[in-house]
């Protein structure tokens, strides 16, 4: 598959559509558990596997699109197993990569990696899946465009800087195309 430009709404949308396909409401914090338990149903070839720390080198998660398998070191599993945001924004990076079909192996590495420096498509690739985890774990409706960044935090269980740059993303969107919330949803 050819990487594909995606405008940053076109990445929110998509993120939107994957977050409600998988069963999660609008306006309710992506359970761990339940993310991985849907993704491997929704998507039989799909594992996940739980690794030492240190058997990634600097990085938290890896996607690797060959074998469909996602990494995810065991402080990383442990922190998204009690909600706490910057491990779910890990994970939700790595299953960015996965639901947005970039193909080959990514690490979410907390500085990022070098070769994003000198490579477009990389770099390209490596902005959707930090793009696409914000807007699947801080879906961009009206309501949630309503809240303020300490909101954003306390509902969703992601850190105070990562709602601080989705407020101002869906801020700097406000004039963009919103889609509707769901009244009630689907049970989360």
């Amino acid at each position: 598959m050819r990487h594909a430009f995606l405008t940053d709404e076109q990445i929110d949308a998509r993120a939107l559509a994957h977050r409600r396909g998988l069963g999660f409401r609008d306006d309710r914090a992506i359970d761990f558990a339940k993310l991985m338990a849907r993704l491997k149903a929704r998507y039989p070839n799909f594992t996940y596997e739980r690794v030492a720390d240190d058997s990634l080198g600097e990085a938290e998660a890896q996607w690797d699109s060959q074998a469909k398998r996602l990494l995810i070191t065991d402080t990383v599993f442990d922190g998204a197993e009690r909600g706490e945001g910057r491990a779910l924004m890990a994970v939700a990076h790595a299953v960015g990569h996965a639901l947005l079909g970039h193909e080959g192996t990514f690490n979410r590495s907390p500085a990022g990696s070098p070769a994003e420096r000198f490579s477009p498509k990389l770099r390209s690739m490596e902005y959707q899946a930090r793009r696409y985890a914000a807007a699947f774990l801080i879906p961009d409706t009206p309501a949630v465009r309503a809240l303020d960044a300490t909101g954003l935090s306390r509902r969703y269980h992601v850190s105070m800087s990562a709602a601080i740059v989705r407020h101002s993303e869906l801020r700097s969107g406000e004039n963009a195309s919103v889609s509707p919330s769901r009244p009630g949803g689907v049970a989360g």
